[in-house]
């Protein structure tokens, strides 16, 4: 609905009311969902899109409250609607394959090149203690004895 209304707006006709814009975005949903519970072929999407495009233009130009062309819409006027049918009907087609590679290359790349953050550098401080004076070590106290005798 909004490419279809910039095409509109880009051949020379007038812009609807905001709330004319309203409207007609909640029955392009409402209709593109009801459209899409099943896939289209080529042929038929074309068909409908180039069928909403007509009611569009029209609802644009009575919208605006007032006609900017009449009956006949100009050349200009047509082309830009072809326009935007073609690019719609592309991205219904492709829309979604587009996405998800875009989705998997981001993540990929989000992925590979993760980067730890930085951890900075511990600082070593060196602090003074005294040690306390080793004592001699004697006897089982300080946990050497001497050897176990060796049986043969």
């Amino acid at each position: 609905m909004l490419l279809s209304l910039a095409f509109h707006l880009l051949a020379g006709g007038t812009a609807p009311t905001a709330s004319t814009v309203g409207w007609l975005s909640a029955a392009s949903a409402a209709a593109a969902l009801a459209l899409t519970r099943r896939p289209l072929g080529p042929a038929r999407l074309v068909l409908l899109l180039t069928v909403a495009q007509v009611v569009l233009h029209h609802s644009f130009e009575a919208g605006a409250h007032h006609g900017a062309h009449g009956h006949a819409a100009p050349l200009p006027m047509v082309a830009t609607h072809a326009l935007a049918t073609v690019l719609t009907a592309l991205l219904l087609r492709h829309g979604r394959a587009l996405l998800r590679a875009g989705l998997a290359r981001v993540v990929r790349s989000r992925l590979l090149t993760s980067r730890l953050l930085p951890v900075p550098p511990r600082t070593v401080v060196a602090v003074a203690r005294p040690v306390p004076p080793a004592a001699p070590a004697t006897g089982a106290a300080s946990g050497r004895a001497p050897p176990l005798p060796v049986r043969s």
